[in-house]
């Protein structure tokens, strides 16, 4: 039996983590680092100094652009990990790319992160011109903890009013963090429960954890009305399966478009291997945005 410990040693224990992962991923860049095409910028927003990456914006013609969140529990990783997704995503679909390094917890928890990426896509939004961007078309995804703040973005877009996205990818995203992870499948692949408890104890107060910026299982059918076409990827070795299933029928009543494809034998973070899965996942996601980035075909009515 896994016994729960406190948020303290959580957070003592995520820090440890994420010194050895910071490492790890240090030596898995060398040599790819694509400095011609990438550039790196910092946005200052009233909730901190926010470490971006964007791709493509040596072209100064107008352009759709792609917002891209990497995943790592809400913890971990950081921008730089999604560079070689993003650089393909670059090649195949045509997009301008900008990568948001949010704030991570346990030293920013919820909201923090949240309310950091909403406030930079507000200033890409509000600065589209300048950037050489086309703010009718701006999409927005992200990987693990990164589809989570993407589909909350979606979401708190509509409440606002002040910007939209034309569509959203949600890969293996954690959609519900007020079940403990102990309650969870846990098939071979998944995401030991020990780290997932960590990274959930570390991201949230307990309390909030039904907030639907927490958790968008917990929408109602009005919150998630309206919202753009969504592309949902679901591994079938991931204790996330259901949640991303069951979130993926919540928009389809909701009258959302939307996509749900399942890899049965793929465990969570597959989309970053070089698998068989794993390069058809990365095929539709270009496909997914090249139909609704590029050509513009989405849902929402024309101004």
């Amino acid at each position: 039996m896994v016994k729960p410990s406190t948020r303290e040693q959580y957070a003592k224990r995520a820090k440890i983590l994420r010194k050895l992962a910071g490492a790890y991923l240090k030596l898995q860049s060398i040599g790819f680092r694509s400095n011609s095409l990438q550039e790196e910028r910092f946005i200052e927003t009233d909730f901190g100094r926010v470490r971006t990456l964007w791709y493509g914006f040596q072209n100064p013609e107008m352009a759709p652009v792609y917002l891209d969140l990497h995943g790592g529990g809400f913890v971990l990783g950081s921008a730089d990990m999604d560079e070689r997704m993003n650089m393909e995503l670059l090649r195949r679909v045509g997009c301008k790319i900008i990568s948001i390094d949010y704030a991570k917890a346990p030293e920013h928890p919820y909201p923090v992160a949240v309310n950091q990426v909403y406030a930079v896509v507000e200033h890409v939004f509000t600065n589209a011109e300048r950037y050489g961007i086309d703010r009718n078309r701006i999409a927005i995804g992200g990987h693990s903890a990164g589809g989570n703040l993407s589909t909350v973005m979606c979401i708190r877009a509509k409440k606002e009013g002040k910007f939209r996205f034309v569509c959203q990818i949600l890969d293996y995203p954690p959609l519900d963090l007020a079940t403990s992870p102990l309650e969870k499948p846990r098939p071979k692949g998944a995401i030991p429960p020990r780290m997932a408890m960590m990274f959930d104890a570390c991201y949230v107060d307990p309390a909030l954890a039904r907030d639907i910026y927490v958790s968008p299982v917990y929408a109602t059918r009005e919150d998630l009305e309206g919202l753009p076409p969504a592309l949902i990827i679901v591994a079938g070795r991931d204790s996330l399966r259901d949640e991303g299933l069951k979130y993926c029928e919540m928009l389809k009543a909701a009258g959302v478009v939307t996509e749900c494809y399942e890899y049965p034998d793929a465990p969570h973070g597959f989309t970053y291997q070089r698998s068989r899965d794993a390069m058809d996942a990365r095929d539709k996601m270009a496909a997914f945005l090249r139909k609704y980035l590029m050509v513009g075909e989405n849902s929402f009515p024309t101004d």
